[in-house]
């Protein structure tokens, strides 16, 4: 137990940090980061300015070892599990860097009580599940229990379509508890949208339009001009 985890803090290491969030969530509910790590130069940019006083290393396959720690929590790279991604699976090159979390937990002296991955729902039904076998395999090969669920960022009362797959592992308590115990529900549709803003994008992933009523669609990178001026005007004329 690290000496954070003496006062109900947990100490917290957060790999593939990009900018924070998870890491400046579990801040502000009380808990200490004591390491991070990002090889994005914007990213980390934005870490030295949220995180000024906490270690910050560049490369995750470069990390040695685990500083003491409760909590590992690791937003691995979707690129190769999500389906606007090249879709390689777990084992391609973006999101196949997962294993460097179970090389950090296996050869840790002292193997953190909990951790906390996330990624894209697709992986769920990528390869047949491949990804999540792939990864509650190694986690029971460590001696973890997991629980996992798929979260909207809507529930928390942000007004973004953004859904992500949260797994929780232990290896002394039982993860279903903080994970599964609390629900809010599904957001309450609507099918009335007078007066309410709607969120647009040219397409969520490959295989949908993007779409979301009194929100805003899960956002992505590349959208070229034209098609954000078409976007534009398809929300102009309602």
């Amino acid at each position: 137990m690290s000496a954070a985890a003496k006062d109900g803090r947990l100490a917290v290491v957060g790999l593939f940090a990009g900018i924070g969030g998870i890491e400046l969530g579990l801040h502000e509910a009380g808990h200490e980061s004591v390491l991070l790590c990002e090889i994005d130069e914007g990213a980390r940019a934005v870490l030295e300015v949220r995180f000024p006083n906490v270690e910050l290393e560049r490369d995750v396959t470069q990390l040695r070892e685990l500083p003491a720690c409760d909590l590992v929590a690791a937003g691995f790279p979707c690129q190769d599990l999500s389906q606007a991604g090249r879709t390689e699976g777990i084992g391609g090159r973006n999101s196949g860097l997962v294993e460097s979390v179970f090389r950090l937990l296996k050869d840790a002296e002292a193997p953190p009580r909990w951790l906390m991955l996330e990624n894209v729902p697709f992986m769920l039904q990528l390869d047949r599940g491949e990804a999540m076998r792939y990864l509650t395999e190694r986690l029971e090969a460590l001696e973890y229990r997991w629980a996992y669920r798929v979260v909207d960022a809507r529930a928390f009362g942000l007004p973004q379509r953004r859904k992500r797959v949260i797994l929780l592992a232990s290896r002394d308590e039982d993860p279903r508890v903080p994970l599964l115990t609390q629900d809010t529900g599904e957001p309450t549709p609507t099918f009335d949208i007078e007066g309410l803003a709607c969120g647009f994008y040219w397409t969520e992933g490959l295989r949908g339009l993007g779409w979301a009523v009194d929100s805003v669609p899960t956002l992505k990178g590349g959208l070229d001009d034209r098609n954000t001026l078409a976007a534009r005007d398809l929300v102009a004329r309602g």
